[in-house]
């Protein structure tokens, strides 16, 4: 009769889904992803996010995890982080027909990021006169595993210090 009354069930030791905080890669001004001169992204073709028009030169890491995907180019990055969320920081539009001019990558395909990690260094000077734009989408490309998506509402960010986005990731 009391055989099962203290019996641990798999809901008994489940943790609220943990929040994700996804910030700034690159300080400037906040742009909505609808707004974005690519169908692409406006349009949420790749996955749902915000988007960034830089003021500075450096792109960061928004969040702990894994460069899964450096582009030859070095005009985009994929980052996975430990909860299985996967972003892609893409910066400009119809930059990858630049051939790589303009950006440095800082680091290699595989490497274990922290937020605020430089990854890319951009020339900001030479890539105004030759990109079609620079607004950068920061976007979360597996909303399949997302829960819950909140956006900031600011309208000015600064690199690892703003938060974009916050994601509570589906369980499991």
């Amino acid at each position: 009769m009391f055989k099962n009354l203290f019996r641990r069930t798999p809901s008994d030791d489940a943790q609220p889904a943990k929040e994700v905080t996804i910030y700034a890669p690159i300080d400037g001004e906040m742009v909505p992803l609808e707004d974005v001169e690519d169908p692409v992204f406006a349009q949420r073709m790749v996955g749902d996010g915000l988007a960034i028009r830089p003021s500075s030169e450096t792109v960061v890491a928004p969040v702990q995890g894994t460069v899964t995907q450096l582009f030859p180019t070095g005009h985009a990055v994929g980052i996975t982080t430990a909860q299985g969320l996967e972003l892609l920081i893409h910066i400009g539009i119809d930059t990858v027909e630049l051939k790589g001019e303009g950006f440095t990558k800082l680091v290699e395909q595989g490497a274990k990021i922290e937020v605020g990690t430089p990854l890319i260094r951009l020339q900001l000077d030479k890539l105004a006169g030759t990109a079609k734009s620079l607004v950068t989408p920061v976007i979360v490309t597996n909303m399949q595993r997302v829960q819950e998506l909140h956006k900031s509402s600011a309208s000015h960010v600064e690199a690892r210090k703003s938060w974009l986005l916050k994601v509570i990731p589906q369980e499991g």
